[in-house]
């Protein structure tokens, strides 16, 4: 029994919960997104453009890859799907909370440019989920879904931009908000699969030049310089029309998140520049196990990335748009109370 004088548990408040509930499922809302868009752009500008000679090696890998692909696309699109309503509840939660939660999920979802991404967005994860399931089963049709499913990602996450600006006159920002999305999930969700392919492809074969793992990282790092320095460019003209000057950098949270973001983009940059130049012959060398490290520290940086990305998203930049009231259709709590005698 507890004594007469014992202090009450300091409990930590509801409104921190609920924000780190918000980041860790906008977390994975991002990372279903570039795990998804990086399957399809794995699967078609990577292994099926990799220059390796026809035989068994190739036919195994092809089976490997195959599976490996289709297994993630399920997961991640299913991921996209469920996760949606969690994500859009943790939007509206940061809007206006003198409006009820039910108020503000309507105006969102059914009277903004934020809800047409987001229903576009829900439409492209069940496009690509049937898709991979109809390829699973060997539908090749099913390949039609996967790839159409990519630029409506593209549409939905361009409208959807950064949850602040869900009632903004539209401008040219979505369509770089749609262009970095992709851009992010080619290099950045290629990446990944890279990193899958090196667990399950063995060891480099007979002759170097039938490995696997080298004709890919050739492949890949033969594209990744023009992803990476798209990805920077819409990224930083997206996030620069959030900021009203460059005090805002360091003195706001927003900047300080953003400069981290970008930082660490740069670091990940020199790496794929590294890489470029000499991934390609440490995969078929007896330099591998090198390789192998250095790929996967460049893994933990995307995942900072994404990590950051995430906060990023729902923390009120310094241009945030004002939200007039009548969208929500509705009086607000305030007024509603002062009403009551």
């Amino acid at each position: 029994m507890l004594a007469l004088d014992a202090l009450p548990r300091d409990h930590p408040q509801v409104p921190i919960l609920v924000a780190l509930t918000n980041d860790l499922v906008a977390a994975l809302f991002l990372a279903a997104i570039v795990v998804l868009v990086g399957a399809t752009s794995f699967h078609f500008l990577i292994w099926r453009k990799t220059a390796l000679p026809l035989g068994p090696v190739r036919d195994a890998t092809n089976e490997q890859m195959f599976a490996m692909v289709v297994q993630w696309g399920v997961w991640s699109a299913a991921a996209l799907v469920l996760l949606a309503g969690p994500r859009a509840a943790g939007v509206a939660a940061l809007l206006d909370d003198r409006f009820s939660l039910g108020s503000r999920m309507a105006a969102l979802l059914f009277r903004s440019e934020w809800g047409i991404g987001f229903g576009t967005t829900l439409v492209a994860g069940v496009l690509a989920l049937a898709g991979y399931l109809l390829v699973k089963f060997h539908r090749n049709f099913g390949w039609a879904l996967v790839v159409l499913s990519v630029p409506a990602l593209g549409i939905g996450c361009g409208l959807m931009g950064h949850p602040f600006d869900a009632f903004a006159t539209l401008t040219a920002a979505p369509i770089f908000d749609g262009l970095h999305a992709l851009g992010v999930g080619a290099w950045l969700g290629s990446f990944f699969f890279l990193i899958l392919a090196e667990r399950r492809v063995h060891a480099h074969t007979a002759s170097p030049w039938t490995d696997p793992l080298g004709a890919m990282i050739e492949r890949y790092f033969r594209a990744s310089g023009a992803l990476a320095t798209a990805v920077l460019l819409t990224g930083l003209f997206s996030s620069a029309t959030h900021l009203t000057g460059f005090d805002d950098i360091s003195g706001t949270q927003y900047g300080r998140l953003l400069a981290g973001k970008v930082g660490i983009v740069c670091i990940l940059m020199v790496f794929n520049e590294f890489l470029r130049r000499h991934a390609e012959r440490q995969a078929r060398t007896t330099e591998r196990p090198q390789l192998v490290r250095t790929l996967r520290f460049q893994a933990a940086l995307i995942l900072l990335v994404m990590a950051l990305t995430a906060l990023l998203v729902d923390v009120p930049p310094p241009g945030v748009n004002e939200v007039r009231g009548d969208v929500f259709h509705s009086a607000s709590r305030d007024a509603v109370n002062t009403a009551i005698p």
